[in-house]
């Protein structure tokens, strides 16, 4: 089930089979069958026990009794193989009727045997080792992976984590699970996010699918998260990353240090641009600006790499660039407002509140995660990110975002 497109899981959820809401750590607990020589107080009465943090502990779908604001549902472990029996039975057949049509698990395009991924040499990693269902590596940093709401090579993603190196562990969180860890509580489990994740608010994708769904931020996951940059945590983002919630979180933009929407316009710092431009397989050069970072330690000058290139909102005074790529759109009137400056910013670092950040506008697929200099980007923007003297850095440079 790796490869299967979280579309066909969004799809289910769009269409009621599993109800999902999202809930803060501190008051969520989940309803357990009652204990055999306890005596039932009533039909239906089950016994509470404290939310589990660790994802690891998570298996399969559990009912949420107890919520903020009274609220109920169901939270699932952050893994496509969770879900319903229902909702699994409908996934096999899908995946068996794409295979039968020859189309990829995504449904988009002739099924094909990819090549095996290959690491970096240099991260001393070997693709696919130790890796578990939903966390891989044996290092010491712990990083939380969020995925949700757009379709993608599950399996040459998670082999391209493990090549980031020995020192580095993963676990990987979809939302709306992973908005409770998205907490001061959740992020005592980690010492670093990377978000791969696209979703909010907007038109579904041209061809009518569900791919951008998932729940818009609950008052409590903007209380959580504030409350988590605040404290200080380092934060990763690629690629679609900065789609993640533009027309109702503007502060989440922010931290980001810019904003897309590539099918629906959308205002961004008050300017109102038509949609932004996404230009796929893009062959570009990518230049080191700053070639002090530990970010861009080992890259030289550069590197060449074919990737899906972005004509978005960036917000080029609030970060500090680290690299461009030579790709400008033929016409950003496009995509973007007259008032607002493309910007060919292909990586940057910033403060978002007491959080070192880093964003990155390449990684869309296989392409450049099979790229030694891009694997060496990532490595080391994860280990900065999760630095001591990137958390110094960022409390001592902090960056005001929420009011």
């Amino acid at each position: 089930m790796d490869r299967i497109s979280n579309r066909f899981l969004s799809t289910a959820l769009v269409l009621g089979t599993v109800a999902v809401a999202a809930f803060g750590f501190s008051e969520l607990t989940f309803a357990q069958p009652a204990a055999p020589a306890a005596a039932p107080a009533g039909p239906g009465a089950a016994a509470q026990r404290p939310m589990q943090y660790d994802p690891a502990t998570w298996v399969g779908c559990h009912r949420v009794a107890k919520g903020p604001d009274g609220n109920s549902g169901e939270i699932c472990a952050p893994s496509i193989r969770t879900g319903t029996p229902e909702i699994q039975e409908r996934l096999a057949a899908e995946a068996a009727a794409n295979l039968a049509a020859g189309r990829g698990p995504a449904g988009r395009g002739a099924a094909a045997t990819p090549a095996p991924m290959v690491c970096n040499p240099a991260l001393n990693a070997v693709a696919g080792g130790g890796r578990g269902p939903t966390q891989g590596g044996r290092g010491k940093i712990r990083v939380l992976v969020v995925v949700k709401g757009h379709p993608y090579e599950r399996g040459l993603f998670d082999d391209f984590l493990d090549c980031l190196g020995a020192d580095i562990t993963w676990t990987r969180a979809d939302h709306p699970g992973a908005d409770l860890l998205m907490s001061p509580a959740g992020g005592k489990l980690f010492d670093a996010y990377l978000f791969y994740d696209l979703g909010g608010a907007g038109q579904v994708m041209p061809d009518g699918s569900g791919d951008r769904f998932y729940p818009d931020p609950s008052p409590q996951l903007k209380k959580d998260y504030e409350a988590l940059l605040k404290q200080g945590k380092g934060m990763v983002f690629i690629h679609h990353a900065s789609a993640a919630w533009p027309h109702v979180w503007p502060e989440y933009s922010e931290v980001v240090g810019g904003a897309c929407d590539w099918f629906a316009p959308v205002t961004v710092r008050g300017i109102l641009d038509p949609h932004h431009g996404f230009y796929q397989g893009t062959e570009q050069r990518i230049t080191v600006v700053d070639k002090t970072s530990p970010i861009t330690q080992g890259l030289g000058d550069g590197f060449d790499v074919r990737d899906e290139a972005y004509a978005c909102a960036w917000f080029p005074e609030k970060v500090h660039p680290l690299l461009t790529t030579s790709f400008a759109p033929p016409d950003p009137l496009v995509n973007l407002n007259p008032k607002r400056q493309y910007s060919n910013l292909a990586a940057w670092y910033k403060a978002a509140e007491n959080s070192p950040v880093f964003y990155t506008q390449i990684g869309h697929d296989n392409n450049p995660w099979r790229n030694p200099a891009y694997q060496l980007l990532i490595s080391n923007a994860i280990k900065w990110a999760a630095s001591p003297e990137a958390l110094a850095w960022a409390k001592k440079n902090p960056a005001k975002i929420f009011k």
